[in-house]
């Protein structure tokens, strides 16, 4: 199983906010968010997720979704 983060699709509906200004709206690294939005974080503390929904007025379920894999 897999979660895909869609930080980038919810910037964009966000009024097309680049991680710079949701870095100040936020308090986030812009490292963290940076690796959010380019898909490339494996963990995210839930007060990350918490600070970033309140910025983009949000739900978690909007910046992620679960995607099954294959067990093996």
């Amino acid at each position: 199983m897999a979660v895909q983060f869609h930080l980038d699709r919810v910037m964009f509906e966000r009024s097309n906010m680049k991680v710079p200004q949701l870095h100040q709206l936020s308090g986030v690294n812009k490292n963290t968010l940076y690796g959010l939005y380019k898909g490339e974080l494996k963990r995210v503390d839930v007060d990350v997720i918490d600070r970033i929904c309140s910025a983009l007025d949000c739900q978690p379920g909007d910046l992620m979704t679960h995607i099954k894999t294959e067990e093996k």
